[in-house]
């Protein structure tokens, strides 16, 4: 299982909980290692999803940007023209200005590098709380019945996204794993192998145990395990000389 890693094991894991439970509990082996099999998945589900396998932090990091930048684009503009409409109340030109001046004082601010608008997040999160009733006074054009308070708490949400993924990268090394990852993948493989050990030495002492119970069990496993065999496999081949080289 060495070619595996956590993006697969964790699917293998789901695999086990759901579509094989019914083989898994079959044996007295899966009914003592299914609880632990479901601990050790919460263990790999808790881990960011880069260190699993899934999309690069920096994918990650530029996809909460954008999230974070048109939320903070649409308060601007929203408070713009509330600002510039000539038959808007005093009350509500007021409001947007206080909102503006809280939020996205200017649209250079959205220009910002990850870490300065992670480090702003906080800030505005305390003013989302302390204008709630200001922002909710203010309707926006969608959703429908949302209002400046939901683009608000996006756009702080979003912020808050982005420190906890600066957070991430930080425990990630340069090959896009961490000793936390590394620990957890390893414990993984440990209790999959013992697991089969154990159904394997059961199924052997058991004659009422379906003699393919083993394969029905792991067959989904020894199947991402064959793919990545193969992918190493064709990632290690040598190209063929071609005619007259040699």
């Amino acid at each position: 299982m060495r070619h595996l890693n956590l993006g697969d094991l964790l699917l293998v894991l789901r695999n086990l909980a759901t579509e094989r439970k019914d083989d898994l509990l079959l044996s007295g082996t899966g009914k003592i290692y299914a609880k632990m099999l479901a601990k050790q998945q919460a263990q790999v589900e808790a881990l960011p999803e880069a260190m699993r396998g899934g999309r690069p932090l920096a994918q990650q990091l530029g996809d909460k940007d954008d999230e974070h930048d048109g939320f903070g684009e649409a308060i601007y503009y929203l408070t713009e023209a509330l600002l510039r409409l000539p038959t808007a109340p005093a009350a509500l030109k007021e409001s947007a200005q206080g909102v503006r001046d809280a939020f996205v004082p200017r649209l250079s601010t959205l220009r910002a590098s990850y870490a300065d608008e992670a480090a702003a997040a906080s800030r505005k999160r305390h003013a989302l709380d302390s204008r709630k009733a200001e922002l909710q006074s203010i309707g926006v054009p969608f959703p429908v019945g949302a209002t400046l308070y939901d683009w608000a708490s996006s756009f702080v949400e979003a912020g808050e996204g982005l420190d906890k993924l600066l957070h991430n990268r930080s425990l990630v090394g340069n090959d896009g794993l961490s000793a936390p990852a590394i620990k957890v993948r390893s414990a993984t493989l440990g209790l999959l192998s013992r697991f089969r050990a154990a159904l394997v030495d059961e199924i052997e002492e058991d004659p009422a145990l379906p003699r393919d119970l083993e394969a029905r069990v792991f067959s989904y496993l020894d199947e991402l395990q064959a793919m990545r065999e193969q992918a190493a496999a064709a990632r290690t081949k040598k190209p063929e000389p071609a005619a007259g080289e040699g």
